[in-house]
């Protein structure tokens, strides 16, 4: 199997992709320790954590209740 040109083009603009959000994310971390302390740093990720939580468990919940049915 080779992997032609369009695979590698899908491959970068995962990986360029991914170094843009990582960046944004340290972005906010770094914002908010410099802002807040250590404590708000800890608050801004928990609360990106269970905001992220919420949305994936409606999304499954909302997908098993359509298998369901």
């Amino acid at each position: 199997m080779k992997a032609g040109w369009k695979t590698w083009l899908v491959v970068a603009g995962w990986v360029i992709g991914a170094v843009i959000v990582v960046e944004g994310f340290f972005l906010l971390f770094g914002w908010a320790w410099y802002s807040w302390g250590f404590f708000g740093a800890f608050l801004v990720i928990c609360v990106l954590a269970l905001a992220w939580a919420y949305f994936y468990d409606r999304r499954r919940a909302n997908r098993r209740k359509r298998l369901a049915a």
